[in-house]
């Protein structure tokens, strides 16, 4: 329960950071470094299987919890994830800001050797899960369309 208040905590923080855009520089080049290490810290390093499958799962393993987010699918060679958290940004429309804070996600996988790309965001009207996809850095992904790019069109 601690790691997920910590968690939710530290997401309401970067969301009212990346929003501003004085400060966000703050969240993108500070809190979500530190959040990516204090992670690996409280969770432990584990070898991983660069696979989609492998960097799933250990996506899922670094949340604080299978309630907030977990692994639904993996099918060629793309692991599919839903984030079922409360996001501050829900309902804003603010996709800019939820790729921002999508930094963390991307820096844990990056460490090991792996991409996150955010198919749904909850800050689309509407949507109150985000949907990611999950492939190795070797794999290409110009397939998958981001929810920030997508909300530009």
């Amino acid at each position: 329960m601690f790691v997920e208040r910590l968690f939710l905590a530290g997401a309401a923080v970067n969301a009212w950071l990346t929003r501003r855009r004085g400060l966000r520089w703050i969240e993108g080049r500070i809190l979500t470094p530190f959040y990516v290490r204090l992670t690996y810290w409280i969770r432990g390093r584990r070898p991983v299987t660069r696979t989609a499958e492998g960097l799933g799962r250990e996506w899922q393993r670094l949340m604080p919890s299978a309630d907030l987010a977990r692994i639904t699918r993996v099918e060629d060679g793309t692991a599919y994830g839903t984030i079922y958290a409360h996001c501050p940004l829900r309902g804003t429309g603010d996709v800019d800001a939820c790729h921002r804070m999508m930094g963390y996600d991307r820096g844990l996988l990056a460490r090991n050797g792996g991409r996150l790309v955010v198919l749904e965001s909850q800050a689309e009207p509407g949507r109150t899960t985000c949907v990611v996809a999950i492939r190795p850095f070797d794999v290409d992904a110009s397939d998958l369309i981001a929810a920030h790019v997508r909300a530009a069109r």
